[in-house]
C-alpha cells in the first residue's frame, strides 16, 4: 500500500514538474503567453495536492509549485501589457489616419489640376499620352459612367 502512494505521489511530482516547466516556455514567448495561465494553474494544483499528502518526493513537487508560480505571473504580467498596449492604441490609428489625410491634402494641392503629357517617338512613329487630373474633368467622366449625364447627343431638328 505504501509502494502505491509513493508511485502516486510520484506521478504528481512528475505532472507538476512538466506541466510548470510547459507553463514556463509558453509564458515566455510574447503573445502567445496568456495561454499559458492554465497549464501553471494545473502545474500549482498538482503540486499542493503532492504537498499535502504524506511520503512524497518534496524536492520535485517544490520545483513545480515555484515554476508554475513563476509562469502564472509572467503570463499574467502579459495580459496586463498587453491591455496598456490595446488601450494605447486607437490613438496610434488616429494618428495614421491623419497623416494619410494630411499626405493625400498634399498631393491634391500640388498635382491637383495639372494635365500629364507623356509623349514617345521612336524613328518615323510617335506616341502622345495624355492625362487629365483635374476634378471637373473627372466628374464629368464619372457622371458619364454612371449614365446620370445624357451620352446620346440629339440633332437639332430642322
Amino acid at each position: 500500500m505504501e509502494e502505491e502512494q509513493r508511485t502516486q505521489g510520484s506521478g504528481l511530482a512528475i505532472g507538476a514538474l512538466v506541466t510548470g516547466i510547459l507553463a514556463f516556455l509558453l509564458a515566455v514567448v510574447p503573445c502567445v503567453g496568456i495561454i499559458a495561465i492554465v497549464p501553471a494553474i494545473i502545474a500549482i494544483v498538482l503540486a499542493i495536492v503532492g504537498l499535502s499528502r504524506t511520503g512524497n518526493s518534496q524536492g520535485m513537487l517544490v520545483g513545480g509549485l515555484v515554476v508554475g508560480i513563476i509562469a502564472l505571473l509572467i503570463s499574467i504580467s502579459q495580459s496586463f501589457i498587453i491591455g496598456k498596449i490595446a488601450d494605447k492604441s486607437d490613438g496610434w490609428a488616429n494618428n495614421i489616419e491623419q497623416a494619410v489625410k494630411d499626405i493625400t491634402d498634399d498631393i491634391e494641392k500640388e498635382f491637383g489640376d495639372n494635365e500629364v503629357t507623356i509623349r514617345v517617338d521612336t524613328g518615323d512613329e510617335s506616341v502622345e499620352i495624355k492625362a487629365s487630373a483635374k476634378k471637373e474633368h473627372l466628374e464629368s467622366k464619372l457622371d458619364e459612367l454612371e449614365g446620370t449625364k445624357d451620352t446620346v447627343e440629339t440633332e437639332p431638328e430642322k
